[in-house]
Order: structure tokens, then sequence, then C-alpha cells
């Protein structure tokens, strides 16, 4: 059985190149050599976002390369759902994210979600407008390793803070990490409101996601 890695290497160069009509049959070109599903996710699909990502952060790309790559990589895992075993092996850890009630936007949301997937992430989108007893019911009950937060209004950010609050409460703050993004908070905001890590755009939030994962104790 022919199994040159070249067409694994084509796909990550078309991930990268935003050519969507070549990922996917460059991912059935590969499942026809046989290669696994978790092989083409690895070495296909991740390796060519990681190439998206190092042309972001040169300036090379921007934020509609960005959204243009989320949606490639979400057609391509469409394309190899039904050849996973047992779903995709998510070894970076378990994310929920969602955007805070109050707060329509998900275009962000849905990038950084995509992204997650592809570093390897377990994701579990709960969608915009969440309140904080559906996060905290999340926390609960996903027992995720990182929680992740969108806000674009001002008027909605005070819901971050709201259900952290909560989850301190619920005594499920200890064990999970939480992440926030959106253009009304930064840094210092994020860290007063008692969140982990703040993320500038949908990059970054990725890269600190890794980070926050990084530094956890091992259980």
């Amino acid at each position: 059985m022919d199994r040159d890695k070249q067409v694994l290497e084509k796909i990550a160069e078309n991930i990268a190149d935003l050519k969507s009509e070549e990922v996917l049959q460059g991912i059935k070109d590969a499942l026809d050599k046989g290669f696994t599903a978790q092989e083409i996710m690895r070495d296909g699909l991740s390796k060519g976002m990681e190439t998206v990502g190092n042309r972001y952060e040169k300036g090379d790309y921007f934020l509609s390369e960005l959204i243009m790559a989320a949606t490639v990589m979400n057609e391509g895992m469409e394309a190899l759902r039904p050849h996973l075993k047992g779903g995709l092996t998510a070894n970076a850890g378990k994310a929920v994210i969602g955007t805070v009630e109050g707060d329509l936007h998900d275009i962000g949301k849905n990038i950084v979600a995509s992204l997650l997937r592809s570093a390897g992430f377990e994701v579990n989108d709960l969608g915009t407008d969440v309140p904080p007893a559906r996060f905290v019911e999340s926390v609960k009950e996903d027992k995720p390793d990182l929680l992740c937060m969108s806000t674009l209004l001002s008027v909605s950010m005070f819901k971050v803070k709201e259900t952290i609050g909560k989850i301190e409460d619920a005594d499920l703050r200890k064990h999970v990490k939480i992440l926030v993004g959106g253009r009304c908070l930064n840094d210092k905001i994020a860290s007063e409101m008692g969140a982990d890590a703040f993320g500038e755009d949908a990059w970054d939030a990725v890269n600190k996601a890794k980070k926050l994962l990084e530094k956890r104790p091992s259980s």
C-alpha cells in the first residue's frame, strides 16, 4: 500500500493556502492510500493550520484569512468524521466555549473554537447569549480543562465576572482554567474579573490556551 506522506504534506499546503476543494480531494486521496483519519488530522489539517498561524503572526494573513482557514478546516474535519474510530483524539485537553449572556456575536468565538479543535482540543461550543448558570452547568457536567468566554459588548462584559463568581460559588474554580476574549476586554480587566488569561485575538487565544494547560499540575 502506498504510504507516501507527500499526500499529507499537500493537504497541509492547501489548508495553508485556503484551498477548500483541494483539501477535500487530498483527504480522499489520503484515505485511499491507507492513511488513518487521525494521521490526516495530525499531519495534514493541523500542520496546515500551524502554517496559517505563522502567517498570521508575521502579518501575512489577517482576520479574513483566519475565518477562511477555520471554514476550510471545519470542512476537512467533517469529511473525516465518518472515518474516525471513537472520534477525534483530544490530546490537548477539553474546552467549553461560549459568548456570554446578552451578546449574540459569534464570529470570533467560532474561529477560536475551530482553531482549538485543530490544535487537538475537544470543544463543546455552547453558542451565544449563554447565561452564567449554563456555563456553570457545563463546567460541572463536562469537566473541561478550559473555559473560554467571549464578549464584544461593554454592556455584557460584566457577565464574565458574574460567571466566574458563580463558578467559584459552585466550588469548581480550582478545576478549570478560564480564558476570556473580546474587544471590550484587556489583560488588566480579565485579571480583575478573575480570569487566568486574555486572548487578544483568535490565534493569541489558542496560544494562551496551550500555555495555560501546560502549567496545570498533573492530577
